[in-house]
């Protein structure tokens, strides 16, 4: 499709007994202020019993409708039927009890050209006005904010969706014809007579793997009491209980779906993850068989670790309770040369002299996992390791990453401290929001304990060949950089062994700041810290940042103002009229001058 000219939209309405409603939804696309030989109208009436085929036949000399006809095989067939004969670049579709606004597709074309993103796999969601009964007037808050939609942004990556359903309805669903034709080649549709949003939503989500928003009420969501999804109460919309009839055999479905697709392992993770968390929230058991862990990768930093310490770190990983797992072997040549039998799996070579960051950032290369964890070598995780952070991953509300206490070894593998976070103040499990403290704060662990969530935006973290700091300071940065862009979940067990090195004296006090096996690290430039994760924010793509609103980005400024004090300002302008992005740099500084009260 030529990207300068505008798209040409199919809209395909599922009609079945909504005689005296179906006309206003058919009038609604053709009054659309959208040139009409790039518009169609395709109405499928599913066996209707009223008398809805007669009326349609005022419509049958029109250029611009399709009338299709069959016999009441379900909502979803009905739209199968719609798109064998849809010709559009897009297909919205529309239920016949619901109506378009007329600015509906010249909205969506324009938002669509501000999208970097291939049309034939785009799935876009905009709001709807919630109207009270097929002649009332609009319920206060639209669809977005009574399902509480409305903070996810312009999109939302299928790694970070904890929603069950953080799509429109039917009627505020758009699809790139192709991606919809994929869509309904995996759907049974005699198994979905109903509730299309509800399997075509999450079919697009498993295979494109993001959602986009346009945050405009586009339609009418009328509820008239004859609603299979809802009720509205004394003015307030009602969900009604219908997922949890259909929530077993509808994540036996995408289950089957991910088997079946070219994913790689990554991609794989986080659609399993996705149907995991569906399973929680619905309460359902979808599967027939164990659903499987997904792919975590250890980074076993082995440079100047004796090899006795690689082989004890080799040997915990292979105790590991029902993980799925990889080790990431990483160091020199001589250090890899000299690693026991034992320690299998990949080898990520570093030079001679490579600093810390240069170590993790290899390490994070060669890595195929969709979750990560940074050792050292000579570390033991516990047994339940894999499985109590991937359970908190996939279950929890703040999952990008996860960090447990842990106990000290010495260096010939002794027991020295039990549960070094026991005494640290606050500590016991449950969530670390985003901002919630300052860079000289530390709420976590060592990055050992830690296990995080390998989303878009590590890449951009890891796109430096060298760290502008003090290399020890990586693991610092890189979690409070994950910390920021989606929080954390803290666990009481204590899931791992940090080998010390001899020369170190065990301290429980270290946890009052971040501590590595060499102890607490020197002190940081806090506003050279500062700018640095606003760089590798910066260095996200644009679909990567899309992930966040606005008012997000507000806050992340504001709070790297009041982390690194001093000269942040002008280090975050610095870095903000040097972004590739030059239209996003540009509204960096004007929030950055909003927030200084500058003119």
């Amino acid at each position: 499709m030529n990207p300068t000219a505008l798209p040409r939209f199919s809209v395909i309405v599922a009609n079945y007994n909504h005689a005296a409603l179906v006309g206003r939804a058919v009038d609604s696309v053709l009054a659309q202020d959208y040139p009409p030989g790039l518009r169609e109208v395709i109405v499928v009436d599913d066996g209707s019993t009223d008398d809805s085929r007669e009326r349609l036949q005022a419509w049958a000399g029109c250029d611009d409708v399709k009338l299709v006809c069959q016999e009441n095989r379900g909502q979803t067939a009905a739209f199968a039927a719609g798109l064998a004969v849809a010709t559009g670049d897009y297909v919205c579709l529309l239920d016949a009890d619901d109506r378009c606004h007329p600015t509906k597709l010249a909205e969506i074309a324009r938002h669509l050209g501000t999208l970097q993103v291939d049309g034939d796999n785009l799935f876009l969601c905009h709001d709807l006005d919630i109207l009270d009964g097929e002649d009332g007037e609009p319920i206060a808050g639209g669809w977005f904010e009574v399902i509480n939609q409305q903070r996810f942004g312009p999109l939302l990556h299928i790694s970070a969706a904890h929603h069950f359903f953080p799509f429109a309805v039917t009627s505020g669903m758009v699809f790139g014809r192709l991606l919809l034709q994929r869509v309904m080649a995996q759907v049974p549709l005699w198994e979905w007579r109903m509730g299309s949003d509800f399997v075509l939503g999450h079919v697009a989500m498993i295979l494109t793997g993001e959602v986009h928003y346009l945050q405009q009420r586009l339609g009418d969501y009328v509820v008239h009491g004859n609603n299979n999804l809802a009720s509205i109460e004394n003015g307030r919309f009602r969900a009604k209980p219908v997922w949890n009839d259909r929530g077993p055999k509808h994540l036996r479905l995408l289950e089957l779906i991910i088997d079946a697709q070219p994913f790689t392992e990554h991609q794989r993770d986080d659609r399993l993850g996705y149907i995991g968390r569906l399973a929680h929230v619905l309460r359902a058991d979808p599967l027939s068989r164990r659903h499987p862990q997904p792919l975590l990768s250890f980074i076993v930093d082995a440079q100047g670790a004796p090899p006795a310490w690689a082989l004890a770190t080799a040997q915990a990983l292979a105790a590991l309770s029902g993980s799925h797992h990889e080790a990431v072997w990483v160091g020199d040549a001589a250090t890899l040369t000299a690693l026991p039998a034992a320690c299998t799996g990949p080898r990520a070579e570093t030079p001679d002299g490579a600093d810390a960051y240069a170590r993790m950032r290899a390490g994070f290369l060669a890595a195929r996992g969709g979750y990560l964890c940074f050792l050292g070598a000579g570390d033991r995780p516990d047994p339940l390791f894999t499985a109590k952070h991937l359970r908190a991953h996939r279950f929890g509300n703040l999952p990008m990453l996860t960090a447990s206490d842990l106990r000290l070894i010495d260096a010939d593998g002794v027991l020295v401290h039990h549960g070094i976070l026991l005494t640290a103040s606050g500590w016991g499990g449950g969530t670390v929001n985003a901002f919630a403290h300052v860079l000289r704060d530390w709420p976590l662990a060592p990055l050992s304990a830690m296990v995080l969530r390998r989303t878009p935006l590590l890449a951009a973290f890891f796109a430096l060949d060298r760290l502008p700091l003090p290399p020890r300071a990586a693991g610092w940065l890189l979690a409070h950089y994950l910390l920021q862009m989606g929080g954390a979940t803290r666990l009481a067990e204590n899931l791992m062994d940090l080998r010390l090195p001899r020369e170190a004296t065990p301290n429980a006090s270290w946890l009052s700041q971040f501590v590595d096996r060499d102890g607490p690290l020197p002190a940081i430039d806090l506003a050279a810290a500062a700018e640095q994760l606003f760089a590798a924010y910066a260095r996200a793509r644009t679909r990567e940042r899309m992930f966040f609103s606005d008012g997000w980005e507000t806050r992340f400024l504001r709070w790297l103002l009041q982390s690194g004090g001093g000269d942040t300002p002008a280090r975050l302008e610095r870095q903000a009229l040097a972004a590739d992005d030059a239209a996003w740099g540009q509204r960096m500084q004007a929030q950055l001058r909003a927030l200084l009260n500058r003119p």
